[in-house]
């Protein structure tokens, strides 16, 4: 259950199919949310958006600034358009279709969490998250496009990761890269993040290309 529609639920389900923002707005105003129709259009929150469990396949409101966090969770969402250009606290949009972050904030104060989708690039991403950058279980191939500095912990287990190439090279915390087609050490990360190993490359595979060349580079010799 959407928390912060409760029982108006359905009618909120309602308005986004027949594309009806205005009446959104209202019944997100009978929250006791307040919002700000900007001259451009974009809609300012002051406080929280919880658009999760709704089964949406868009964003129902070009929102501008939200003041608190927003959540486009637990959806069919298969892009961002529409999402706020900065959020006070956290974002979340898991367990969608995405396989874009394009449309996503730029802005972020804390947490974001894009996880559990079908995510093939993070392009787009912002380029500093304040707190947790989550981008486990999707179908990244590289990380090129993600934050550069991340102030938490930095997560993209359960991916098709065979290079560190494009990671953060901040991570103000832990700095997970779990279940990938291959297994990175610490020196692997703390390389990648220097910008120092050969194509961001798990060091055991560069220390094993290194030791081919200096046998086939004897053979030559002999």
């Amino acid at each position: 259950m959407n928390k912060l529609f409760g029982n108006n639920i359905e009618k909120a389900i309602d308005l986004v199919l027949e594309q009806d923002q205005d009446d959104f707005l209202e019944l997100i105003k009978a929250t006791g949310v307040n919002y700000t129709v900007r001259p451009d259009g974009l809609v300012d929150i002051d406080g929280d958006v919880n658009l999760s469990n709704m089964d949406l396949i868009k964003i129902p409101v070009k929102f501008g600034v939200v003041n608190g966090w927003f959540s486009c969770s637990y959806n069919l969402l298969t892009s961002l358009i529409g999402c706020p250009e900065k959020v006070g606290l956290d974002f979340y949009c898991s367990e969608n279709q995405l396989t874009s972050l394009e449309g996503c904030p730029k802005d972020i104060e804390l947490d974001f969490y894009c996880d559990r989708n079908q995510l093939t690039s993070l392009e787009g991403a912002p380029e500093k998250v304040e707190g947790t950058f989550n981008c486990s279980h999707n179908q990244l191939t590289s990380l090129e496009g993600g934050p550069e500095e991340v102030g938490g912990l930095f997560t993209c287990n359960h991916n098709l990761l065979t290079s560190l190439i494009g990671c953060p090279v901040k991570v103000g915390r832990c700095f997970y890269c779990n279940d990938n087609p291959v297994e990175f050490t610490e020196k692997d990360i703390e390389l990648a993040k220097q910008g120092k190993a050969p194509l961001g490359l798990p060091l055991s595979f560069v220390l094993m290309k290194n030791k081919e060349n200096d046998v086939r580079k004897r053979n030559i010799k002999l």
